[in-house]
């Protein structure tokens, strides 16, 4: 066989090798292709089931959510300012809670807020576009009084930006209707309860005033003739009768003794210095329990303090009386200062030590009974209280009362 021919035997064997190769690569690769499309196209119908199941509960979980929402006294919705202002979306628990419906609110967002009483839309400061810069905030209010009756409604709301970019508020909207009719209840429990204990304190200080009395002019003056008796049995007495003399005369010192007492009752039961004003009832309030424990006092009272009506006058004298109480017994103080005057149309009063102080966000009132008397007292005359205390600073007590019209006048008029 010639060279030639054995060289075209051999091309003609590598070209046939060459087209079994290449067929068999498109082979693999018509089949890798086929499977790839038959992986994609199951891997799509995968996805596109879990996606309509999880339509499916994305739906049936709106649906709970809805039909939950509907039964409660409650409303959720998405409120944009624009411009325009609208609702994007809101609950149908709206129609539970105002006299409309989520489509006529949808439709037009004014049906919302006329729904609100007058008096409280201004408290909806969100819906002004030009608000900018709210956080999470808070409103109570009251719906427009119609045949259901007026709800006291109560909205938590938070801002938040929409995908587009706009301002987007997010709140709940509850009916606390029960809630606040229960505050209103307890408040006027409260008020009644302090009607009631400054009736109490009023008719206190009358049996008070009234035991006084007796005891200084009718117990007083039985001592006072037994004194006199006893005085004028020991001058009477023979000289010789010496035992008897003696006894006379330690009965009569006895019943003078017994006389100093009812005295000190009587004082203490209201003191006769009241009479001639607060300022001076003040004035020897301070000298009979601060001189004794060595305690200096400055007493600064104007004369319009002793124009008071006298359940004022009373009720700032106890006041007073249980601040310097207080004094003595804890504060180890070497100076008080009391201050009264009249400042517009409020009396301020003020008691000032130089004591150890105290913790006054700490104070157990339910151990501590004098603090809780005074500021008792000064809510049932319609007054504002402030302690100022701390460790080793002193206290500094506070009382603000306001002055009716005729008080204030007479006030005026016994400026100096």
């Amino acid at each position: 066989m010639s060279i030639a021919h054995a060289a075209e035997n051999i091309t003609i064997a590598s070209s046939r090798q060459l087209t079994l190769s290449a067929m068999v690569l498109i082979a693999v690769m018509l089949a890798l292709t086929m499977g790839f499309a038959f992986w994609s196209w199951r891997r799509r119908q995968g996805l596109a089931s879990q996606r309509r199941q999880a339509e499916i509960a994305l739906r049936a979980s709106e649906d709970r959510l809805r039909q939950v929402t509907s039964q409660l006294p409650l409303a959720i919705f998405e409120y944009l300012p624009g411009p325009p202002p609208h609702f994007a979306t809101i609950s149908e628990g709206i129609a539970r809670l105002l006299a409309t419906t989520p489509e006529q609110i949808l439709e037009d967002p004014e049906a919302f807020f006329s729904g609100i009483d007058v008096a409280d839309r201004s408290g909806l400061f969100w819906r002004d576009p030009s608000r900018q810069g709210l956080a999470d905030f808070e409103w109570v209010g009251r719906t427009v009084a119609n045949g259901a009756g007026q709800r006291w409604l109560q909205i938590r709301a938070t801002t938040g930006v929409t995908a587009n970019g706009e301002r987007a508020i997010h709140g709940a909207m509850l009916d606390v209707t029960a809630l606040k009719q229960a505050q209103q209840d307890l408040e006027r429990s409260r008020e009644e309860l302090r009607r009631l204990a400054s009736h109490r304190e009023e008719r206190v200080e009358q049996e008070r005033a009234r035991l006084a009395r007796e005891f200084h002019d009718e117990l007083g003056q039985v001592l006072t003739t037994a004194r006199m008796h006893a005085q004028l049995l020991a001058r009477q007495l023979p000289v010789e009768a010496e035992a008897a003399r003696t006894a006379a005369q330690e009965i009569e010192a006895m019943i003078g003794e017994a006389s100093r007492s009812v005295k000190a009752i009587a004082s203490d039961l209201r003191p006769a210095a009241l009479n001639l004003g607060l300022a001076a009832a003040v004035e020897w309030l301070a000298g009979r329990m601060l001189a004794p424990a060595s305690v200096g006092y400055q007493v600064s009272i104007t004369a319009a303090a002793d124009h008071l009506e006298d359940s004022h006058a009373i009720g700032l004298f106890r006041i007073v009386q249980e601040s310097l109480n207080n004094v003595v017994r804890h504060a180890g103080a070497k100076q008080v200062h009391i201050t009264l005057g009249r400042i517009d149309a409020e009396l301020h009063l003020l008691v000032e030590d130089d004591g150890r102080g105290f913790d006054a966000s700490g104070v157990d009132h339910a151990a501590h009974f004098g603090l809780l008397g005074i500021a008792e007292r000064v809510t049932a005359l319609g007054g504002s209280l402030e302690i100022d205390s701390s460790p080793g600073n002193g206290t500094r007590l506070s009382v603000s009362l306001p002055l009716s019209v005729a008080q204030s006048d007479q006030a005026e008029g016994a400026a100096p």
